[in-house]
């Protein structure tokens, strides 16, 4: 067998063995845009965005973001900051595309989330929503599959609003707009040591 025989078989079963990738963003151009913004109504620059399962439970509970951060699993490397380009607020996540075609996986047939936060990542975010998209398929699509989280989305945390963003690439211009609420604040290690001292005291006077 030639050479350039083996490289196009190998071609195909590459293009065959694994998914596309599944892309979310929340705008369709600087014009029809649907910012991020924190609870201020501020567009929301170097935040964190990403898609994947998300335990919806914790969302009954006073919600942390370690709370948040540990419901989250990640889809296939799809997650990325939320900045100023090509809009305010934007951003645009897509995953790897290495999940194979016709496997079942963690993923499959359960409900894709999106979930947002105002810091580098989850776990430093002090404010947060999370978007249910539609599902996952039970195998992998063939095809690029673009999902606008503001129009196939129900928001479980967080809320959409209209936003005039200033300075915005459409000057006055009001904005369509998912903005993130507060998480409860983590316990500050001060605290718990404060705690612990305390403990040790009364302990003592026993």
């Amino acid at each position: 067998m030639k050479l350039k025989h083996v490289v196009a078989i190998i071609a195909l079963s590459s293009v065959s063995a694994f998914g596309a990738s599944i892309t979310v963003t929340n705008g369709n151009g600087p014009v029809f845009t649907q910012s991020v913004v924190d609870n201020a109504g501020n567009a929301v620059d170097g935040g964190y965005a990403a898609i994947g399962n998300f335990d919806a439970s914790v969302l009954d509970t006073a919600l942390t973001s370690s709370a948040l951060d540990g419901a989250f699993q990640l889809f296939d490397g799809a997650e990325g900051a939320i900045n100023n380009a090509p809009f305010l607020g934007s951003f645009t996540v897509q995953s790897g595309g290495g999940v194979p075609l016709n496997a079942a996986n963690d993923f499959s047939g359960n409900p894709i989330y999106l979930v947002l936060g105002n810091g580098p990542d989850l776990i430093s975010s002090t404010q947060a929503a999370v978007v249910q998209l539609g599902s996952f398929p039970a195998s992998e699509p063939t095809l690029d599959t673009q999902i606008v989280s503001t129009t196939n989305g129900t928001v479980l945390l967080g809320s959409f609003d209209n936003w005039t963003l200033n300075p915005s690439t459409v000057p006055n211009r009001n904005n369509a707009a998912l903005n993130l609420v507060p998480l409860v604040p983590e316990p500050s290690s001060s605290l718990l040591i404060g705690l612990a001292g305390l403990s040790l005291l009364i302990r003592r006077r026993r």
